[in-house]
């Protein structure tokens, strides 16, 4: 018999010593468990044709190595559950790849109070507040547009990427991990969270000063600016004017001064606020033409661009989208006449009419002048979860204890959450919410 075979005999030999002494430490008499010993230990160590002694083992030494045989073989025939793991330490979206999908990756707080003061959902930023952090699921919709941005020549007009997908698939949240990674690459961001507010969750409107027939809505310009300032803090401060451009007959701002001055004076009369939105979208174009920066464009809910709103005109006849300045302007973004940036927006069904949202497709959505404005563009899925995503998720709510239920805890009532959610990332997080 070879020293292999040897090691394995001896092996199964001990483990049954173990199991007998196991059971013989619990009946006989001291002397009849020694005896037993002697004669296990001497079929053990003593086979036929062997002229050795019979070897005795201490009853404590051989117990404790029967129990870890034992325990090694309970170890192997245990499966390991994958779902486990849902968290990432690489919270760099420029290093992220297709390894880390499905897993959650926490942004800084820091990043978070700059760039997403606005553009997350409610529900959303209320689950932040009660976990006490911010995190994002890495999920292949994601990755794949990132993917394309790495890649991308700058030199050629700037391309369009549409995200579409059920309500409540993550869209924006998608696009949220879209603009963080361009943060840290270094990308200047015009975000519009959710224009369809611009056309029916108004503060208050005012006639253009700047064009005849057009509405300005200056607490929306205004807070657009501040989340502008917050998200390019460094862009502001660095870019210089590359025109002048008049405000009244005596203000104006310099051409050589720095972009904050338009920042600052639009925040200060907000009368000239959506004037002022218009001269930086101008001026950023302007900037990326030279190859002075990299432009993301990013619009939740584009399709409200196309849509009537609730203002009316002296004549008590409803107004179009692309009657506010703020949306006429932004417009001019979406067009693929610049380079030296790239364009991300999502369609919502939300963001249309109650009676228009039947279906979630870009050309449902958009309708044929919206459709024919984006066109060409880059479809982007943003579908449901995945299994991996879906188990990620709850074992995630389970970490932070969202779900407080016993039952909700085991397997059978993972299942039950994803087979009652249909693995709906929206569906999911309201489900857990109650359990």
């Amino acid at each position: 018999m070879d020293a292999p075979m040897k090691a394995q005999h001896l092996g199964r030999s001990i483990y049954r010593l173990g199991s007998l002494l196991t059971r013989n430490n619990s009946v006989g008499t001291a002397g009849e468990r020694t005896t037993c010993l002697r004669l296990t230990a001497k079929k053990l160590h003593n086979p036929i044709g062997s002229s050795r002694k019979p070897l005795l083992l201490p009853c404590r030494q051989l117990s404790n190595l029967a129990e870890q045989f034992q325990a090694a073989s309970d170890a192997r025939r245990q499966p390991v559950n994958v779902h486990t793991v849902f968290r990432t330490e690489e919270d760099d979206p420029i290093q992220q790849s297709s390894a880390q999908e499905g897993l959650f990756y926490t942004v800084p707080e820091g990043e978070v109070k700059r760039l997403f003061q606005k553009g997350l959902s409610v529900q959303f930023t209320r689950q932040v507040k009660t976990f006490n952090e911010t995190c994002f699921m890495v999920r292949k919709p994601a990755l794949e547009v990132i993917d394309c941005l790495k890649h991308l020549d700058l030199n050629h007009p700037a391309p369009r990427f549409l995200l579409y997908g059920n309500n409540g698939s993550g869209k924006t949240l998608t696009m949220a991990h879209i603009i963080h990674y361009c943060y840290r690459n270094k990308w200047l961001i015009l975000h519009a969270p959710w224009p369809s507010d611009w056309n029916c969750r108004y503060h208050e409107t005012s006639p253009s000063p700047h064009k005849a027939g057009r509405i300005d809505l200056p607490v929306e310009a205004a807070e657009w600016l501040v989340n502008f300032r917050s998200q390019n803090a460094d862009f502001v401060r660095d870019i210089k004017l590359s025109q002048r451009y008049v405000w009244t007959k005596r203000e104006t701002a310099e051409e050589g001064s720095p972009l904050n001055e338009i920042v600052e004076f639009g925040l200060n009369r907000m009368k000239f606020a959506s004037d002022c939105v218009g001269a930086i979208l101008k001026e950023v174009r302007n900037q990326a033409a030279m190859h002075k920066i990299k432009v993301l464009v990013a619009v939740d809910g584009v399709n409200a661009f196309w849509n009537m709103t609730t203002i009316k005109n002296p004549e008590r006849e409803l107004l179009t989208a692309d009657q506010l300045s703020l949306v006429h302007n932004y417009k001019k973004m979406l067009l693929s006449n610049w380079t030296h940036g790239a364009i991300v927006c999502s369609v919502d069904a939300f963001a249309n009419a109650r009676d228009h949202r039947e279906k979630h497709y870009p050309h449902y959505l958009l309708g044929k002048e919206g459709y024919k404005w984006l066109d060409p563009f880059v479809p982007v899925h943003v579908p449901d979860y995945s299994e991996k995503e879906a188990y990620s998720c709850i074992e995630y709510y389970l970490d932070r204890n969202w779900i407080q239920h016993e039952a909700a805890q085991t397997e059978e009532g993972k299942k039950e959450l994803i087979f009652l959610s249909n693995r709906n990332p929206f569906q999911l997080m309201r489900i857990c919410s109650s359990k």
